[in-house]
């Protein structure tokens, strides 16, 4: 996808394109095709390919196979580009970049190639302008990942470019570990399309690679940190009482919990911290109703002077996490922001341990408002920073309203809790973390069993995690 304002249409950037795709045929021996189009709904086709030796309704060019270049290729791609570099509609400017890239897999028969590996390219001037429920990176790479590669990750990458793109970046995090992202402010297209060729390279290599066990076993964890952001708003009442289990319901958590240490023998404890969607506030909780009711003797919910966490297993952890969970806030929610400083926070010093796994739970109805703070990208990388970049010590889930799939978008949803508004923001920032992920619409079942289905990834990641000595 080629945003017709980018800067990659003079004669050196055209020949970097053409070295990118030279070096793929090289190094790989596949047959490589290339779908080349704009940021647009539409499908953009010239007459070029046709010298090419391309139907005029084939927009699809076959670059090269068996290690050699097709005759003609190279130069019906460098014409392909000098008819996008002058692109004109009466609907958008070519930047709708997710749109471009994902309406072609829906609506064409043959592309991609069945097994195919994926690469997607999304070069934009700055970053997908179309902001609306489709132009969400979440839902664009969970498109990608699922309909050009089948889930596995294995085989797709993501080449993205634009200047001050953090939607961009968002989508390539969310594909797979070895997509790039590149700013334009500090890489040239040139050398960003050179650095990238031995990931696109890789991708091809890794289609059925798997990876031998390693030499020395994993350890598994002795010790899980969890830490919740909940919705403190009004429309929340329901899904706090299920999680502290008010109403003579059994408490959600104790249950996972016991459930957790039940399949894991070997864990010794586990940490547990509540945290307020309240902007401003990064501290855990202590006190029951924070922030909204000031913390005093009657609110108090029993924790140990200078400790803003729950330690479990306990005979008093469902009684204490009854207390800290009771969080009221207003209705601007900063969930993922709060969740990313409270592990930063001097106040939680502490709550994280180097050795641990971490496991973050969101709980809400509505998205993240956190936009307004920071980037998601950013956000993300506060979370990743916190566990040392290692993807291996994180668990995330998020319970929020769902927005369905790329092809066919939702709205407001009514669940067992009522009315829970799409949480995009939310679900962008949780595919970041790729198979660390977890999503769950809290509109689709109980939350009883939402942690019930989560316990085997907690399960899994534990028993892998190897802590560095």
């Amino acid at each position: 996808m080629l945003h017709p304002s980018a800067k990659i249409y003079g004669p050196a950037e055209k020949d970097a394109l053409v070295a990118y795709f030279d070096h793929l045929v090289a190094e790989t021996g596949a047959t490589i095709r290339i779908l080349p189009n704009v940021g647009t709904e539409f499908m953009v086709t010239t007459d070029c390919l046709q010298a090419a030796g391309n139907a005029a309704d084939d927009p699809i060019l076959v670059y090269g196979s068996a290690g050699e270049v097709a005759p003609g290729a190279a130069e019906a791609l460098q014409c392909t580009l000098d008819r996008f570099n002058v692109y004109v509609s009466d609907f958008d400017v070519g930047n709708f970049m997710f749109s471009g890239l994902m309406f072609p897999v829906l609506e064409r028969g043959d592309w991609p190639a069945p097994g195919a590996t994926g690469l997607a390219m999304l070069v934009a001037a700055t970053d997908d302008k179309q902001a609306n429920m489709y132009a969400q990176p979440g839902q664009a790479s969970e498109a990608y990942l699922r309909l050009v590669g089948d889930g596995d990750r294995r085989r797709v990458s993501a080449f993205t470019y634009g200047d001050g793109a953090p939607e961009l970046n968002m989508f390539a995090l969310s594909v797979s570990d070895k997509s790039r992202h590149y700013e334009k402010s500090e890489t040239s297209y040139a050398a960003a399309l050179a650095d990238f060729v031995p990931l696109a390279v890789k991708t091809c290599e890794d289609f059925d690679y798997e990876e031998p066990d390693p030499e020395t076993p994993p350890t598994g964890c002795k010790r899980i940190d969890l830490l919740f952001a909940i919705d403190g708003s009004g429309s929340m009442d329901e899904e706090q009482d299920a999680l502290r289990g008010a109403n003579g319901m059994p408490p959600v958590l104790a249950e996972f919990t016991d459930a957790l240490l039940e399949e894991l023998t070997d864990v010794e404890d586990f940490h547990v911290g509540v945290v307020s969607s309240e902007q401003g506030f990064t501290a855990m909780h202590t006190h029951r109703d924070f922030p909204t009711m000031p913390e005093s003797p009657e609110t108090a919910c029993g924790l140990p002077d200078g400790q803003r966490w729950l330690v479990g297993p306990s005979d008093s952890f469902a009684d204490e996490f009854a207390c800290v969970a009771a969080t009221r806030s207003g209705t601007e929610e900063m969930t993922y922001y709060n969740l990313a400083e409270a592990l930063h926070d001097p106040a939680n010093a502490g709550f994280l341990r180097d050795d641990s796994l971490l496991f973050i739970v969101i709980l809400t109805d509505e998205d993240t408002y956190d936009f307004v703070l920071d980037t998601s990208v950013a956000i993300r990388q506060r979370i990743v920073d916190a566990v040392g970049g290692d993807l291996e010590r994180l668990v995330v889930l998020a319970i929020a309203g769902g927005q369905g799939v790329f092809e066919m978008p939702e709205t407001v949803c009514q669940g067992v809790y009522g009315d829970a508004a799409p949480g995009r923001r939310i679900i962008t920032i949780t595919r970041g973390f790729r198979e660390r992920g977890l999503f769950q619409n809290i509109c689709q079942g109980d939350l009883a069993a939402t942690f019930s289905g989560v316990l085997d990834d907690v399960v899994s990641a534990c028993a892998q995690f190897n802590p560095e000595p």
